[in-house]
């Protein structure tokens, strides 16, 4: 499982193209080896910049936030249960006196709440490991602000045992059997919203999983010259959708 975490990261394959390329055309006595190491720089280095640009980018995260669209008020009144998936805490240290949200932690919680909030659900659940560094753990920190912003605190499920998106399902199955039949909202990004919806389908029925995609990043560009020019915020874009698409696969193929 920890080689797996590194296969769907783009970035590894990228750098193991360029490396290989590099290793390989050290040897110029050999000319068919200089060919092929050329190869593997070239198609390195377009692969880098096509995931730097924005009509690449915008493909990618089009497609996976576009497939499910956030559910209507009707439908979240099914819901038994509210799942929010963690998102990741940046701990204490440094200048960081207290550990905090990241970004997507932050989205997810603050749109979590207030689908809580609309939902009839009875009880909503932090999904996630708890981290390591600083006083509070990753869940501590969702459950804190999810106080923050108006949850009763006995109303709030912490379940801090699963590692990453498969295990989100698996540990909550533990908590809620699928036999139950139970209406589950599962809060996160709208980019891991099709990887997140997959794994909750192999351990509950097709029907009983409603989707809550919230932190849109798609934004409709008009093209011009400007945007065949890498971008690294670009590229982190580009990065996470194919994380995640690569995730998708590998989940269809280990995880049956």
């Amino acid at each position: 499982m920890s080689l797996l975490r590194f296969l769907p990261n783009p970035m590894v394959w990228i750098l193991f193209l360029l490396a290989a390329g590099i290793l390989i055309t050290r040897d110029l006595r050999r000319q068919s080896r200089i060919k092929i190491g050329w190869y593997f720089l070239i198609i390195g280095t377009a692969v880098l910049f096509l995931l730097s640009i924005n009509p690449v980018s915008d493909f990618l995260v089009y497609y996976l936030e576009s497939q499910y669209k956030p559910p209507s008020v009707e439908v979240l009144s099914r819901a038994d249960i509210i799942v929010i998936l963690n998102g990741g805490v940046s701990p204490s240290g440094g200048f960081r006196k207290n550990p905090e949200p990241s970004g997507a932690t932050y989205s997810r919680v603050f749109n979590g709440v207030e689908t809580f909030k609309q939902s009839k659900a009875k009880a909503l659940v932090m999904s996630g490991a708890n981290g390591i560094n600083g006083s509070e753990g990753d869940i501590e920190v969702m459950k804190n602000l999810a106080v923050a912003l108006g949850i009763q605190a006995d109303k709030i499920i912490v379940e801090s045992m699963s590692r990453h998106t498969l295990e989100h399902a698996i540990e909550l199955a533990k908590i809620f059997p699928p036999e139950n039949g139970m209406r589950i909202g599962i809060v996160t990004s709208a980019l891991h919203i099709p990887r997140a919806v997959q794994a909750f389908r192999k351990k509950y029925p097709k029907d009983s999983i409603i989707p809550v995609p919230v932190g849109y990043t798609y934004y409709p560009h008009r093209y011009g010259i400007d945007s065949l020019i890498p971008s690294t915020y670009v590229l982190s874009q580009s990065s996470y959708a194919i994380h995640e698409l690569i995730g998708m696969v590998l989940y269809s193929l280990w995880y049956n």
